[in-house]
């Protein structure tokens, strides 16, 4: 993850605010080419036009403003694991702690979801059936939670603890 830091340090506010200028260029451009295209303009109130009755309008042209954040976060989710590959290879001795802690949460996951039970009653049961979440999807899901929790407490009684710990240092 070193190499991560110095490349983002480098060069991530430039190339940030270089991104971010790009992407809101391309949200504006389509918005009001789109707005002059269907003939309104941008005082025009089109909750009204979606409102009513007889529209035939379907505002395509604001699908970037949803569909942008959804490739940033993707792009930024591809860079860590990028760099995060590519720090594991260059350094495995260095790596070993995140390796063996990425196992840890990986075995108490496992534990969680094969010790959980899938509702067969109850509201619980009647939002899975709405949803149609199949059981091995809730077990799933109880075990995520289970395993988010117990390392929320861990991380917090730490905290506790080290800061105890540097009052008496």
């Amino acid at each position: 993850m070193k190499s991560l830091f110095t490349f983002f340090t480098k060069y991530g506010q430039g190339g940030a605010l270089l991104l971010g200028l790009i992407f809101v260029a391309i949200v504006f451009f389509s918005i009001f080419s789109g707005l002059k295209g269907a003939g309104y303009e941008t005082s025009t109130d089109l909750v009204q036009i979606l409102q009513s009755e007889n529209n035939t309008q379907d505002f395509n042209f604001f699908n970037p403003t949803a569909v942008i954040p959804v490739i940033l976060i993707g792009f930024g989710f591809f860079l860590i694991a990028f760099f995060l590959l590519t720090d594991i290879i260059r350094d495995p001795k260095g790596s070993m702690k995140l390796l063996i802690g990425l196992f840890i949460v990986g075995v108490l996951m496992f534990v969680f979801y094969s010790t959980s039970v899938s509702e067969t009653s109850g509201s619980i049961f009647e939002k899975m059936q709405e949803f149609d979440v199949s059981e091995n999807a809730s077990k799933l899901i109880s075990g995520g939670i289970k395993t988010s929790v117990l390392l929320a407490v861990l991380s917090f009684a730490g905290i506790v603890l080290m800061e105890i710990w540097n009052l008496f240092k």
